[in-house]
């Protein structure tokens, strides 16, 4: 099979074999893959993939794809296709056939592979859904086939691979139901209706088939539950849906770990907390995320791997937590509140993978998320217990090896999972390897002498490159059992993984070893060029460290993603910290500094080019180096560090916590920065400090307008009139309100002056719309629609996807402004279903939305987007949009006939917006007046002031609580 490691070339081939006769034009693949590039440069690079795709085919490439001015064909037959089996069988195929054609089906089409070039992605995307819709058909028609024939058996782990392509399939539900009814398990059946029954509710708002509901009819044992429609109505998303699971892919198999996955899988149904615990390299990650594939659809919202190698301080853990899950950190509101909020409600299974660094900060957390989230399932894995209460500990075993190794037999020594570990990854490896008579023997040895670690195992096989077994096996015993001698005082599990890492590390040349340990400064991975720059220097020369690191990505002390445009390079992470501690015993001086002045210098060029690139393509350059960011920043900032580095870095990665929504820990970086800058910083630096204070999109938080003033002197000072334009229109956003449209114009009116010259920027877009926001605030809705027109056209010129959805949001209200009501709702519908939008930016949609229903008459779907926008406000610990959700909730409960509860809640967004740290909007004001109104004839206005002061006195949780309820039940008071 040809090894294809570029996205383009694998693009290629697979277009190339969908087209009709495997036969394209040179012209069309050209406009696909490089739509973004001019003529000349898409056909260079179309010459250069086609000469990579002809040396992946090997020495018959050029007979194989056939290539002329115009087109590009494959011979006749020479280039099979799984697609083509797929279409080869109908409905009324034999059964043996559709068996074929299903196990021919190895998953998404491409799986993994991602493009910048959106026309390129686009086509990827429609050959997925394409292809998969005509997959799944394949797979109903063998389930009828297996129907049919009664056999239910058989049925099951078909109907349960339909389920994790497509779980909206009733087809694969209805098949497992008839296996657990067939089986005598009807709890197991009705388990599997009512998983049925609750992923087409929220996904689609539909109950099952009356073939599905029928399946249960007639069979001993309660009917199943029927949830309450308020419930039904309040879980229904609003135009987006959420993914399974974020686990990744793996690109082995799992041997000799089926007793090991099945034991915890039973653990997990009976605890809620489960922790696996071993020496590092046995598999405990792998074992981990195994049984989170098998667990696929078993939780209703989700399967989710929080990665935790990476995060040295304990604070992170939760910022981590939220990563994985998607949900933004914002406001005052810790990270783990953040999350808590976003999971009470929700039936997850959360993998925290590597605590063993983070003991106490991982106990924390598991406590806190078991206490306030009873739907929430932990497995985690750590080199030892968290200690926890109801913690079922499991130890995970090295594989099985055997005792005696001398003249032991193939079949025998073929039977210990170890053994098996070594031949599947050595037959990977080398072509025609199997276990024999002439090596049965060295190889049982070499897995003895490992205590049979997978990550042992895996390491010997990568020598047999340069070695047989029998040389491993005899050279292999010295190594460890000095090694293991030399280290007695160490914790047992550390003996083994040290004996073998060092055994791994005595095999490299001196230039490798020097490698290697400056490589472990990279938390997050490396480029080839970042790895020249940190770890270059005697006795590595800089155009050495290429074949060096290629020598170390052999010998599997380097792991490589070959996924993106460029290479990442990393080091697992016990390699990573075992490299660590070789360069504390060998007097090598760390690279922090190094690191930090690399990044300092490509944070300079993000900063210098995010105004004018696609946020996509600016994310795929400068996102893979977040954990960099944070390790640098780290060690700049604490005890033997350099803060002036750590006061540069702060600044330059603005845009990556904005970008990222990273809001809580950008105000970590810059208040350690404002703590450690003195009078002797450049005026640039002071000013992007400054400016990381502020925000870009927040009209009326007049909490960031005197760090935006002392930016726009600042950047005025050190003449960067991009800088200063983006400053003076932060500075009018934050006087922006109904009641300061006169102070803020000026500072937006200063800004467009500047940044009109400099062409099509992100800041330019922002500060347009800001002025047409102004417009509208002002009663001009001409005017406004002209200035949010071009700053979308500024966002698109510019690829700025937040923008144009901010954009969006903008056009809606302009509607809503104009009595468009049904335009309004439709063009926040669209934003909300559309991919350019952030969290923040979902949460004012849906905000808007509800006052848009509640003009139309719908106070039922009203209630539903203020709830899931009150939700998601939490969720990020935005105070604004809380109070923006909770008083169009207290309109609803006025109409509905609950007066005193929302005269209570009016009474807390008054005390709020009196503050001043916010403003309503034109449709918070159309709320607020009606809500008055209703109030005014609905009680008295002694009763409406009593019930206002005492919602002035709530707490923002007891506002919460109590515009949650509404519609659903009684409310607390206080």
């Amino acid at each position: 099979m040809a090894d294809l490691r570029l996205k383009t070339t694998r693009l290629l081939l697979s277009w190339l074999v969908l087209r009709p006769r495997q036969s394209g034009s040179r012209e069309e693949i050209a406009a696909l893959l490089w739509s973004e590039r001019d003529e000349t440069q898409a056909r260079q690079s179309l010459r250069q993939t086609i000469a990579v795709l002809r040396r992946a085919l090997g020495a018959e490439g050029g007979e194989v794809l056939e290539v002329d001015r115009e087109t590009l064909t494959f011979a006749p037959g020479a280039v099979q296709s799984d697609v083509a089996l797929l279409l080869a069988v109908g409905a009324d195929s034999a059964v043996e056939d559709l068996e074929r054609a299903v196990a021919r089906y190895r998953g998404e089409f491409l799986e993994g592979l991602s493009l910048r070039d959106p026309v390129g992605q686009q086509w990827l995307e429609a050959r997925r859904a394409e292809l998969r819709a005509m997959a799944t058909r394949r797979f109903e028609w063998l389930l009828a086939a297996y129907e049919r024939a009664g056999r239910h058996q058989d049925a099951e782990p078909v109907a349960s691979r339909l389920i994790e392509i497509d779980p909206l399939v009733e087809a694969g539900h209805r098949a497992l139901i008839r296996f657990h009814l067939a089986a005598g398990q009807r709890a197991l059946a009705v388990r599997q209706y009512q998983r049925c029954r609750d992923i087409l509710l929220r996904e689609l708002g539909v109950e099952p088939a009356d073939e599905t509901k029928a399946l249960l009819r007639g069979t001993a044992g309660p009917a199943p539950a029927q949830p309450d429609e308020a419930a039904i109505v309040r879980e229904q998303p609003l135009g987006r849906t959420q993914q399974a699971h974020n686990l990744p892919r793996q690109m082995t198999s799992l041997v000799g770990r089926d007793r090991e996955v099945e034991e915890v899988l039973a653990r997990l149904s009976r605890y809620r907390l489960v922790t696996l615990t071993g020496p590092g390299g046995a598999g405990k990650t792998r074992m981990a995320v195994e049984t989170g594939f098998r667990l696929a659809g078993s939780y209703a919202d989700g399967i989710w791997l929080v990665e935790l190698a990476s995060i040295a301080d304990p604070q992170l853990v939760g910022e981590a937590l939220c990563g994985a899950l998607g949900v933004p950190v914002a406001g005052d509101r810790a990270a783990v509140e953040s999350a808590i909020a976003h999971l009470q409600q929700r039936e997850v299974l959360l993998i925290l993978d590597n605590c063993e660094h983070l003991v106490a900060a991982s106990a924390r957390l598991v406590e806190m998320l078991l206490g306030a989230c009873p739907s929430v399932s932990i497995l985690l894995t750590s080199r030892e217990s968290l200690s926890v209460p109801g913690e079922s500990l499991y130890r995970v075993p090295s594989l099985t090896y055997p005792a005696r190794t001398e003249a032991i037999e193939p079949a025998v020594a073929g039977g210990y999972s170890a053994v098996q570990l070594f031949v599947d990854r050595a037959a990977a490896m080398i072509e025609g390897f199997a276990l024999d008579d002439a090596n049965a023997a060295a190889v049982a040895s070499i897995c003895k002498q490992v205590d049979g670690i997978p990550l042992a195992v895996e390491l010997a096989v990568g020598r047999l490159k340069m070695m047989g077994p029998d040389w491993l096996a005899a050279n292999l015993s010295a190594s460890f059992l000095t090694l293991r001698r030399s280290s007695r005082a160490g914790p047992k599990h550390h003996q083994t993984l040290r004996a073998m890492l060092d055994w791994s590390y005595d095999l490299l040349a001196v230039e490798e070893q020097a490698l290697l340990q400056r490589l472990a400064v990279f938390a997050g991975g490396c480029s080839l060029a970042s790895a020249m720059r940190v770890a270059g220097g005697a006795p590595i020369a800089e155009d050495e460290v290429f074949d060096l690191l290629s020598s170390l990505v052999e010998k599997s002390l380097v792991a490589v993603d070959l996924t993106e445009a460029e290479p990442r390079y990393r080091l697992l992470e016990t390699t990573r910290r075992y490299a660590l501690d070789k360069q504390a015993e060998t007097g090598e001086p760390g690279r922090q500094r190094q690191l930090a002045d690399y990044l300092i210098e490509r944070f300079t060029e993000a900063s210098e080019s995010w105004p004018r690139t696609p946020t996509l393509t600016w994310l795929g350059r400068y996102e893979p180096e977040l954990d960099n960011v944070r390790a640098s920043l780290e060690w700049a900032f604490g005890p033997e560090g350099e803060a002036g580095l750590g006061v540069q870095l702060a600044t330059l990665s603005l845009r990556l916590w904005d970008e990222l929504s990273l809001f809580r820990e950008r105000a970590r970086w810059s208040e350690l920065a404002m703590q450690r800058i003195d009078d002797t910083a450049p005026a640039a630096i002071a000013a992007r400090l400054h400016l990381s204070r502020t925000s870009n999109s927040a009209h009326g938080d007049s909490s960031g307008f005197s760090y935006a003033e002392q930016a726009v002197r600042l950047f005025r000072a050190a003449d960067r009139p991009l800088d200063l334009g983006e400053a003076l229109g932060r500075a009018g956003a934050a006087l922006l309100t109904m009641a300061t449209i006169g102070q803020s114009l000026p500072y937006l009116e200063d800004a467009l002056k500047v940044l009109e010259p400099l062409g099509p920027t992100k800041p330019l877009a922002s500060c347009l719309r800001s002025k047409g926001v102004a417009a509208y605030l002002g009663g001009d809705v001409m005017a406004a629609r002209t200035l949010i027109g071009r700053s979308m056209a500024v966002c698109r010129s510019v690829g700025d996807s937040r923008g144009v959805a901010s954009a969006q949001i903008a056009l809606a209200e302009m509607d809503f402004i104009s009595g468009e009501v049904a335009s309004a709702i439709a063009g926040i519908q669209r934003m909300l279903g559309g991919a350019d939008h952030n969290r923040r930016q979902a949460t004012l949609g849906l905000a808007n939305l509800a006052s848009y229903l509640l003009s139309d008459g719908n106070a039922a779907l009203a209630r539903q987007a203020a709830g899931e926008s009150l939700r998601e406000a939490r969720a990020l610990g935005w105070p604004a949009a809380i109070v923006r959700a909770g008083e169009h909730l207290a309109l609803v409960a006025a109409l509905e006939g609950e007066a005193e509860l929302a005269a209570r809640l009016l009474g807390f967004t008054e005390a709020f917006y009196a503050k001043g740290s916010a403003s309503r909007e034109w449709t918070e004001q159309v709320t607020h007046q009606r809500l008055v109104t209703e109030l005014s004839m609905r009680l008295s206005p002694a009763r409406l002031g009593e019930a206002m002061a005492e919602g002035a006195g709530w707490s923002e949780a007891q506002a919460i609580a109590a515009a949650s309820a509404i519609g659903h039940g009684p409310h607390p008071r206080r």
